[in-house]
């Protein structure tokens, strides 16, 4: 279990995983600043890998009605899946894959039925406050 291994290595695992992710997307799903303060490390609170069955058993228990844009409703899905399992710490998906999620197109070659994998992340205070 990641909560139980040193924060050094959550650190360097998060930034290998984030960075590539959030660079590769065509638009980012997590504001440019966010936790970015000196100090500041973000922490993952759950990892996720829904095949697309089960993508789609969230998207109906979080009410996100499916749409053409397969993208922007499994994005939708995952910010209301994040704020359900840590809401109190307000954490955001960062999606790891598939591929074409995280493509130049992915509006157009992103499909529900390949699921999604990732986690929710919390930017923790900055130590001090």
């Amino acid at each position: 279990m990641l909560a139980c291994r040193p924060l050094a290595f959550a650190t360097v695992l998060i930034s290998a995983l984030l960075l590539p992710s959030l660079a590769a997307q065509a638009h980012e799903t997590l504001p440019p600043d966010w936790c970015m303060q000196e100090g500041q490390q973000p922490e993952i609170v759950v990892k996720f890998d829904f095949d697309g069955p089960q993508l789609r058993e969230v998207m109906d228990k979080c009410g996100i009605v499916d749409s053409t844009d397969h993208w922007h409703a499994a994005s939708e899905a995952m910010s209301a899946y994040c704020g359900i399992v840590a809401p109190s710490k307000s954490a955001m998906p960062v999606i790891f894959g598939p591929s074409t999620y995280l493509s130049e197109d992915h509006h157009a070659s992103y499909r529900i039925e390949q699921g999604l994998k990732g986690a929710c992340v919390v930017c923790p205070p900055r130590p001090g406050r």
